[in-house]
């Protein structure tokens, strides 16, 4: 563990609640039901739809920037008043990040992705401010510390932020625990071609008093898209027509997915497919690309399916 890494752990463990709430028991799949056959004709996706919804999905950078992801395996560290309910999210979480390509985490790992579930997020902040300001402050991090406490007072149920993003030229090079990151380039020739922003910190913070009936998996599948992904932090759903467990809260954990949709799963999967140079529009692309794949046997949940005689 990193030894910075302890004094956020023990302020979340103190902000977090002292009682455990019951785990809500896993939806029980619906009984399949004897009826006719029905044939169909082959059908594809709208791919002009199903590209709008991930363009408005994906956090808008600059023309030259690439959207940020892991390069190596997510250690990951759930902090929560429920151990049962944790080790549902670090699986979920764990099972996202193995779609996305990554390699499983050796033992004893350096965390480099963080859950907290507490009932005082504020408290919590707070003490990250005071007692390890690297966590949160400084450069490298894709919110302002402003916006993050305004985000905090809010009462937003769930807030995430990513840390010492760097761009290098060497995806192996070694940040030390307790210092900013550091910026390597190559060759001013090579450059284009070598700049990665490396996720070294990822961070979601749930309150614990506005989560709602959310289950354990939902806020698995939830936190992984925040985690693995950089999706906007205020998206417009209103205009987003793709099923996305990120509706979690915006729609009510009722009404959400119960977990990632093929939407999500073609989202992530599009984000680690392209490699160090993810330019937004490959980005887009290739999300388009695994979203095909994941449709290819038009299951319940892919929605912009259409008759290929329309196309």
């Amino acid at each position: 563990m990193r030894a910075w890494m302890k004094p956020v752990i023990v302020a979340a463990m103190a902000a977090a609640p002292l009682h455990a709430q019951p785990v809500p028991p896993e939806p029980t799949p619906p009984e399949p039901q004897v009826g006719e056959i029905e044939v169909r004709a082959p059908r594809t996706i709208d791919k002009a739809i199903v590209a709008d919804n991930i363009r408005q999905l994906i956090a808008r950078i600059p023309v030259f920037e690439v959207v940020p992801r892991f390069y190596h395996p997510l250690c990951l560290h759930v902090i929560g008043p429920d151990l049962a309910a944790n080790r549902i999210i670090a699986e979920r979480i764990t099972d996202a990040a193995l779609t996305a390509g990554l390699e499983k985490p050796k033992p004893k790992c350096r965390e480099n992705a963080l859950v907290i579930i507490t009932d005082d997020p504020d408290r919590l902040f707070e003490t990250l401010v005071r007692r390890r300001h690297w966590a949160v402050g400084g450069g490298g991090r894709d919110v302002s510390l402003r916006r993050l406490r305004d985000e905090f007072t809010s009462g937003k149920p769930a807030i995430s932020w990513n840390r010492a993003t760097m761009r290098t030229g060497n995806i192996d090079a070694v940040m030390q625990p307790g210092e900013p990151p550091q910026l390597v380039l190559p060759r001013a020739s090579r450059i284009m071609n070598s700049i990665y922003r490396i996720k070294a910190l990822s961070v979601i913070v749930f309150d614990g008093t506005r989560i709602g009936a959310a289950t354990p998996a939902q806020l698995g599948d939830y936190a992984a898209m925040h985690l693995l992904t950089t999706p906007n932090r205020n998206i417009a759903f209103g205009d987003v027509s793709a099923r996305s467990i990120l509706s979690l809260f915006a729609d009510g954990p009722d009404l959400a997915p119960e977990g990632l949709t093929a939407f999500d799963r073609a989202y992530i999967q599009g984000v680690y497919a392209v490699g160090r140079d993810g330019w937004r529009a490959k980005v887009t692309r290739a999300a388009l690309s695994a979203y095909e794949q994941e449709c290819a046997d038009e299951r319940p949940d892919c929605q912009f399916l259409v008759n290929e005689a329309a196309e």
